[in-house]
């Protein structure tokens, strides 16, 4: 070829440079859309495999949640009435009978001066008695009899106090129950009115806790309630509200051996409850365009299906319109579908279908 032939053609594609080059790169971008973005889009035609489960009538509550504290009805703090060294006689934990000795404050004065006044007593009474027998024969006379008698009378009174304060020494089961944790350990010295140790029964538990007004003028003495998941009805709630809290005291008897007083407990006060009712998993509600929504499989689609709920419990909702018993809905993974796609039914939901429509 001729030099000037060649120069030609160098020319000819040096001029058409750049439109060859941005045709390449509209090449280019076109395939990179579709072998990386039309690859990742669903088709019209893929099924989505799904799980439903079939809407039904039931039961719904709707609670209020609190947390309680259990305590013994019968509870009460043993407290010392003197002042003394402390001797455990019942051990912690121990179940006693009303009546029972739990323990004793050691006061060697108080123990001492009953000592003294029932000798003192012997001895006035012992006086008095030969006073009086010397009467008759005119060796005493009344006036010597009444002075012994008087000093009979108040040694006994005297004694008698003693006695009291001996036996206030001892500190007895005042009912039938358990000896907690002594507050104080065997042989410390105790003080006048220093608490001892609790005493409670454990066959008589109840839960306390506090309402407000605004679920309060909703409940009454025997409503439904459950605490810890376990089913009782409200003992008592109090229709006035506390100075100090500001909420209204309830509480309910309970019946739970392995429950350990002072424990706190999670208790639900149904405050509404509705009777065979389109109820369905609160999870299968999504927000969109801040409307509720849920999914139904329909000829095998995913329907967006609008709807209208009520009252719910921790787990469930009541729908008020939207579904109908024997709907089935898609409880959860709706961020995988969009309205209308192709879907079927996982192959156990199907089974399980099948099974509750012959039953």
């Amino acid at each position: 070829m001729p030099l000037k032939n060649i120069k030609n053609s160098l020319n000819t594609a040096l001029k058409y440079k750049k439109p060859i080059g941005v045709f390449l790169t509209l090449i280019i971008i076109i395939l990179i859309y579709k072998y990386f973005v039309m690859a990742s889009a669903p088709s019209p035609h893929e099924e989505k495999i799904v799980e439903v489960e079939i809407v039904k009538n039931a039961t719904i509550r709707q609670m209020a949640n609190f947390i309680g504290t259990i305590r013994s009805r019968q509870q009460t703090a043993l407290t010392a009435k003197t002042n003394g060294i402390l001797t455990i006689i019942s051990a912690p934990g121990q179940m006693v009978k009303k009546g029972d000795l739990i323990a004793k404050i050691e006061n060697k004065d108080i123990e001492r001066s009953y000592e003294i006044l029932k000798e003192a007593e012997e001895v006035a009474k012992s006086q008095f008695d030969r006073t009086n027998s010397l009467l008759k024969p005119g060796v005493s006379s009344k006036n010597a009899v009444e002075e012994k008698k008087s000093l009979l009378l108040e040694t006994q009174k005297k004694k008698s106090e003693a006695k009291i304060a001996l036996e206030e020494i001892k500190i007895h089961a005042p009912f039938d129950g358990v000896v907690g944790l002594f507050k104080f350990r065997e042989g410390s010295q105790i003080n006048k009115e220093n608490i001892i140790v609790w005493f409670y029964d454990p066959k008589s538990l109840i839960v306390e806790f506090d309402v407000p007004l605004s679920v309060a003028k909703k409940v009454e003495n025997g409503e439904q309630i459950f605490v810890d998941d376990k089913e009782y009805r409200l003992t008592y709630i109090q229709k006035m509200l506390d100075e100090q809290t500001h909420m209204c005291p309830a509480y309910a008897e309970i019946d739970c051996p392995n429950c350990v007083i002072g424990t706190t407990a999670d208790v639900s006060v149904v405050t509404q409850q509705k009777q065979s009712v389109i109820v369905i998993p609160f999870e299968a509600i999504f927000l969109r365009n801040g409307k509720p929504f849920v999914y139904i499989v329909k000829n095998n689609k995913a329907m967006l299906t609008p709807i209208r709920y009520g009252i719910r419990d921790k787990k469930r909702i009541e729908i008020i319109s939207g579904l109908k018993e024997g709907d089935q809905i898609i409880p959860f993974g709706h961020n995988r579908l969009y309205p209308d796609v192709a879907v079927k039914i996982s192959s156990n939901e199907s089974e399980a279908t099948t099974n509750d429509s012959k039953k």
